[in-house]
């Protein structure tokens, strides 16, 4: 595999948020000679400006906090230099669960989140299913990855059994990872990639750092009765292009105990 390293420009984690992307930076981030950029959003439609605004975009992508993002597109949409991205894919179940809980303070819950370890799951659970964008972790490749990139995953082949795939149109040479696969499978990909001795992959930012204690296990729990709910995510277009038939139903098993 040819190197992408030397290059000129840093490597992008550009990855939708509660993707386990923040492990895969930290790695690159202790590499020697790799220095790295992450973020979540590049298309303005998606930056969040504060709670006067709709926290979901009208493609029905939800937005994120647009701090750095306004800066960060300036510096790499904006440009016709190569550029280098490493972008994560997380299963739609827990990717939903993990942006309500740990994100609730500033977007889902704002209303109830210093009560919510204490209030029934049921009522969480109704929220979470009436308020979240729940096909956001499929929407973010087609609103965000391939118009930033020019890619479309759907379009293009993915080694599931492998669990990651390298992309390469125009300036972008990009290397899509699922969360799924172990870690020294990714730091295996993240080296062939990149032509360095990438560090270890480790869990980073976890959700009991933020999200309101207990509530993202008490949601884990109460999904086991929500079939219906787990096989309209089982259908959305991002597991088909990512997950094999087998994979799909192991996490189906997995979800429903």
């Amino acid at each position: 595999m040819e190197s992408v390293a030397g290059r000129g420009t840093p490597i992008v984690v550009y990855s939708a948020p509660k993707t386990a992307s923040t492990s895969v930076a930290a790695a690159l981030d202790r590499t020697p000679g790799i220095a790295t950029i992450k973020v979540h959003f590049l298309q303005p439609a998606h930056f969040w400006a504060g709670p006067l605004q709709q926290k979901v975009a009208p493609n029905g992508l939800l937005r994120h906090r647009a701090i750095a993002q306004r800066p960060a597109r300036r510096i790499l949409v904006n440009s016709n230099e190569p550029l280098r991205m490493v972008s994560v894919i997380r299963e739609p179940i827990g990717f939903n669960l993990s942006n309500y809980t740990y994100f609730g303070r500033a977007y889902w819950m704002r209303t109830f989140w210093r009560s919510a370890p204490f209030l029934p799951t049921d009522r969480i659970l109704r929220h979470f299913l009436d308020t979240f964008p729940h096909a956001s972790s499929s929407l973010w490749w087609e609103h965000e990855f391939a118009r930033t990139t020019g890619i479309d995953v759907g379009r293009e082949a993915f080694d599931a059994e492998r669990g990651w795939q390298r992309y390469q149109h125009g300036r972008f040479d990009c290397l899509v990872i699922r969360a799924d696969i172990t870690d020294s499978a990714k730091q295996d990909a993240l080296r062939g990639w990149t032509g360095f001795d990438v560090a270890a992959v480790e869990r980073e930012n976890a959700n009991d750092t933020q999200a309101a204690p207990g509530v993202y296990n008490r949601l884990k729990e109460a999904i086991r009765d929500e079939p219906a709910y787990v096989e309209r995510m089982l259908a959305l277009p991002s597991m088909r292009t990512f997950y094999s038939d087998a994979q799909r139903m192991a996490i189906r098993d997995r979800w429903l105990g």
